[in-house]
């Protein structure tokens, strides 16, 4: 055999190898990472029994009250941040027996729309179609929160 056919059998061993074994080549799945400073616009209790107020009860929660909260969200944290938002947010959470919250959120990101499920990423559109994740940390802090969440790419 010269040469020339058996590096073109080589090849095309090469090419079917690949073309069998995608996986094996395949790229990591892409992992983004937010630090954000999450400035609250608004906020709804709405009490188990209907009454509903702009801002936190005067007592302790119920099971079945719920609060929403909208946000405007800011690269950076509470101490730098950007001028101008980059995505905004809302949550949703109500109260189980157990008077922990259960909660909903929806973060809208250049077209895209990434959805949690307490402190877990559970896929969302555009971008973040089948996205998976957790939130590193949220802590409150005077206007907000500083939140920062890994997420993975499908």
């Amino acid at each position: 055999m010269n040469p020339s056919t058996q590096g073109g059998i080589v090849a095309l061993a090469l090419t079917a190898a690949l073309a069998f074994a995608p996986g094996a080549l395949a790229a990591k799945p892409k992992t983004e990472t937010f630090r954000v400073f999450s400035k609250n616009v608004s906020f709804t209790y709405t009490s188990v029994d209907g009454t509903v107020t702009q801002g936190p009860p005067a007592g302790p929660p119920s099971a079945g009250d719920v609060f929403e909260i909208d946000s405007l969200d800011y690269r950076g944290d509470h101490k730098r941040h950007a001028k101008v938002a980059a995505m905004s947010d809302y949550l949703r959470c109500t109260f189980l027996p157990s008077l922990e919250p259960d909660c909903y959120g929806y973060v809208a990101i250049d077209g895209s729309l990434l959805r949690f499920h307490n402190l877990d990423v559970v896929g969302g559109t555009g971008r973040y179609q089948g996205a998976t994740g957790k939130t590193i940390t949220n802590q409150e802090v005077t206007g907000g929160s500083d939140i920062v969440v890994r997420v993975k790419l499908r």
